[in-house]
């Protein structure tokens, strides 16, 4: 097995020479995940098209997969990937109950490397928002406090109205306290497809570490394609 050094914020590969950029969040996550393999996005620039590079030599389907993706990737270049691998470590037949999935970032509070579940992700990429899929599911959501966020590259949209990225935390709990009347909220994620990576852990991180039991995110996050979608609000 390749030997791997820990050297935040950067993951390398040793005996490759290759340099991984991971996210740098100020957000806590998972610190210690034993029995591992490790799964490698590698950044690269080909005639002005950046491509995400896969690594997943030694994965052994009965541990636990850590994710290490470049924070300069766009979800566009691995998004398929991701739901390949999910796929492929929950059914090989040397899958093992109780391992997980987990996206590694370096985390500035404690200074540690550390690790965010994802699991019971289910992606879609079928250039449909949230707000739709509500609409057309609308017996699933009848009970909730439903709030869609779009993620783009240059703002977020909370229930379509713009706001700043810089308040976007302070804003989503005063909108969720005005909105909710005793319902429980339920998040909904729209993740532009030209996001970068670094961005989307940002926002995935904060939203896991708000501990409210009263709001809960949608376990189905949809990537879109800004082209496809003309109400994105994408600038």
């Amino acid at each position: 097995m390749k030997k791997i050094l820990f050297i935040l914020p950067f993951l390398m590969i040793s005996c490759a020479k290759k340099e991984l950029k991971i996210p740098t969040l100020a957000e806590k996550g998972i610190q210690e995940v034993f029995d591992h393999s490790q799964v490698w996005f590698f950044y690269e620039v080909n005639n002005n098209d950046t491509l995400a590079v896969l690594n997943r030599k030694n994965t052994i389907s009965s541990t636990h997969w850590i994710f290490n993706i470049d924070k300069r990737l766009p979800l566009k270049t691995f998004i398929d990937d991701i739901i390949t691998l999910q796929d492929k470590h929950a059914n090989s037949i040397h899958s093992k109950e109780g391992m997980h999935n987990y996206f590694s970032f370096s985390d500035t509070i404690s200074q540690k490397l550390s690790f965010l579940e994802f699991d019971n992700v289910v992606y879609k990429k079928d250039s449909i928002l949230s707000k739709y899929f509500i609409k057309e599911n609308r017996n699933n959501y009848l009970n909730f406090n439903n709030i869609n966020l779009v993620f783009n590259p240059n703002n977020v949209l909370l229930n379509d109205s713009k706001i700043e990225k810089g308040d976007f935390k302070e804003t989503l709990l005063e909108f969720i306290d005005f909105t909710s009347e005793g319902k429980q909220t339920m998040l909904h994620l729209n993740f532009n497809e030209n996001l970068l990576y670094q961005d989307y852990l940002a926002y995935k991180t904060m939203l896991f570490n708000l501990n409210n039991t009263a709001i809960l995110t949608n376990h189905i996050e949809f990537i879109f394609n800004q082209i496809k979608v003309p109400d994105c609000g994408c600038e």
